[in-house]
């Protein structure tokens, strides 16, 4: 029987979870700290930032809109959108381009056009004019009026024919009465005495119906103010709702010209810095004349930090650039060294692209100049000849 000091398997599962964790932190380190360029750093923001300007740029267009259709009202409704479409078309491409050369003299020429920039500004101010006009007017739009209810009214219908009819039953059996007791024209005093009570009772009755009628009447005033109150109340909630409302879209329509123009300054700023590191590339990629001499090839003009790499030329090198010389060590200090990870190994001979190469006869960035190499060879050699 064999037996076994510790658990193989276990021993097993722990070489690999070291492994997967030593993989997956050296993934996350080479992520985290890979060097990337501020065109790629800030890449994103600014797709963010020009999101963000359209969509501002749209929300202001559309309550400017709504101000500039109550400009129209007299007119059809066709024309009326046709002309305030045109008329908002015509303010905000005034606005954009204005503001975009503006913004080009602050950033790429360091002087503002006087023109442009006053023109930039009164277009400007003019959209957040009738942006906020517009934003006062959108409540009324989207919050409906407060609908007044007609109360139920009841009818005196009902009480009319119940008053009436206890009246004319009375009225019936009196003169029934009289007809029947009536001698030779006269009444004796106690029929008439009972012809007495049968009026006083008729005339209770109809007492009786007046006060309904009145209770009624007040029942139903009663309700009509009980609904005009509640009118009243709902119409209140409706002025503070819209009133609400047009701040919040004022201060929106604010909001939204002001990360109109920090979306053009973001982006301005953007390319400004790009360019600046496209040329600080182009220069240190320059190549010296004589081909006798080695070229210095300097780093990433961004990477402030990195030492100068001497990169011999390919036509007169004294030894081929291999895949081990793409990390070289760079001392960054008497005490300490830092392998810098290259964004390219070797030079174009032809054109001076630096490029990475895929094997150890990879000379050409592409197979152009090396076809305009060797065309170059063959007419030297039939020269020579």
């Amino acid at each position: 029987m064999t037996t076994f000091r510790e658990n193989p398997y276990a021993k097993a599962r722990n070489l690999l979870n070291g492994w997967i964790f030593r993989t997956n932190l050296n993934k996350t380190l080479d992520s985290k700290f890979k060097h990337k360029r501020f065109s790629e750093r800030f890449a994103l923001a600014n797709n963010a930032f020009l999101s963000l300007g359209v969509v501002a740029q749209l929300a202001s267009m559309t309550t400017a809109f709504v101000m500039l259709s109550y400009l129209f009202v007299s007119t059809p409704t066709l024309v009326r959108i046709v002309a305030s479409i045109t008329l908002l078309v015509a303010i905000e491409v005034i606005k954009r381009l204005s503001t975009n050369d503006a913004m080009q003299g602050l950033f790429q020429y360091k002087k503002v056009e006087p023109f442009a920039a006053v023109l930039g500004l009164a277009t400007l101010t003019v959209s957040i004019y009738i942006a906020i006009e517009g934003a006062k007017i959108l409540p009324s739009l989207l919050v409906d009026d407060a609908i007044q209810e007609q109360p139920k009214q009841v009818e005196p219908d009902a009480i009319n024919e119940d008053y009436d009819g206890r009246i004319a039953a009375l009225t019936l059996e009196r003169d029934t009465y009289r007809e029947n007791r009536l001698w030779r024209g006269r009444l004796r005093s106690e029929d008439a005495a009972i012809i007495e009570q049968y009026n006083e009772d008729i005339q209770v009755v109809q007492a009786q119906k007046d006060a309904a009628l009145v209770e009624l009447k007040t029942e139903n005033k009663a309700a009509r103010d009980q609904a005009f109150q509640v009118f009243q109340e709902r119409s209140d909630a409706v002025k503070v709702e819209r009133a609400d409302l047009g701040r919040q879209l004022v201060t929106a329509a604010i909001g939204f010209e002001v990360l109109f123009v920090l979306s053009m300054c973001f982006s301005w700023w953007y390319y400004t810095e790009c360019e600046k590191e496209r040329q600080d590339l182009q220069e240190s990629l320059e190549q010296p004349t004589n081909t006798n001499e080695s070229p210095v090839v300097k780093s990433d003009p961004l990477e402030t930090e990195l030492p100068l790499v001497h990169v011999q030329e390919v036509g007169a090198r004294a030894r081929k650039i291999g895949f081990k010389d793409y990390e070289t060590e760079a001392p960054i200090s008497p005490t300490e060294e830092e392998r810098v990870k290259k964004e390219y190994t070797r030079i174009c001979p032809q054109c001076n692209t630096p490029f990475v190469h895929k094997n150890a006869t990879h000379t050409y960035c592409s197979r152009d100049c090396y076809l305009e190499k060797r065309r170059n060879e063959k007419k030297n050699k039939s020269s020579k000849v």
